[in-house]
């Protein structure tokens, strides 16, 4: 028997449900999908997909499986975060929370009448005890004046100004030190370069009033050498 002849329709074309074809198209679309991931693993195994270059070869098909895990994990802690951050919030109490009651100050103590003062005697005046004078202070003499004093009988040491850096030791003379003579003045320079030595300063210069240079210690050797004023200034 032959198969029954569709009844004529009104419409241009054979009617086809909306969500019929919606279906087919997730399933083709599907199935595509299938076939690409298969594709992708595939080649991934193989190393033939690129990778960065810092990134051994031997281990290529381990790059994009660590990379995608990578990702889903701090797409994991981000949204973790976010939801203790809403839970927080809504753990606060909202404006429509009953605020907890205040208690009630407590009444403030009344103060007790104060006590009248008690009447002060009258302040005997002590006579001021007599302080006796402060002696006057002692004159303070130069330390390295002092350690030198005993190689200075004449006093011809005006001053010494020493200089620790340097190790160098300015001795400034007395005017009575330009009329001795040379072979005074170097006498006395020498013990007072011996001295100088005795307390730590390699270097000993000998100056006037007036800064210039008078004497000095030997660059080469030992001694001391004598200098014009005239000419050092």
């Amino acid at each position: 028997m032959a198969d029954p002849v569709p009844p004529p329709s009104d419409l241009p074309a054979p009617y086809a449900s909306p969500w019929g074809r919606l279906g087919r198209a997730l399933r083709a679309v599907l199935a595509s999908l299938r076939l690409k991931l298969r594709e992708l693993r595939r080649r991934n195994g193989e190393g033939d997909l690129s990778v960065p270059g810092f990134w051994p070869q031997g281990l290529a098909p381990l790059f994009w499986p660590l990379l995608l895990a990578t990702l889903l994990a701090l797409l994991l802690v981000v949204a973790g975060q976010a939801w203790r951050g809403l839970s927080h919030r809504a753990d606060r109490p909202g404006g429509g929370a009953a605020a907890p009651p205040v208690a009630p100050a407590p009444p403030s103590p009344v103060p007790a009448p104060a006590k009248p003062p008690s009447p002060v005697p009258d302040a005997v005046p002590v006579p001021a005890a007599v302080a006796d004078p402060e002696p006057p202070p002692a004159l303070e003499l130069d330390p390295l004046l002092a350690l030198l004093e005993e190689d200075d009988p004449e006093h011809l040491i005006a001053s010494a100004h020493p200089e620790p850096a340097e190790g160098r030791l300015v001795l400034t003379m007395a005017p009575a030190y330009a009329g001795l003579a040379p072979t005074s003045r170097g006498r006395w320079a020498e013990r007072w370069q011996e001295r100088a030595r005795g307390l730590g300063y390699g270097r000993l210069e000998l100056v006037d009033g007036q800064r210039r240079l008078l004497a000095r210690g030997a660059l080469v050797g030992s001694g001391m050498i004598l200098l014009d004023p005239g000419l050092s200034g």
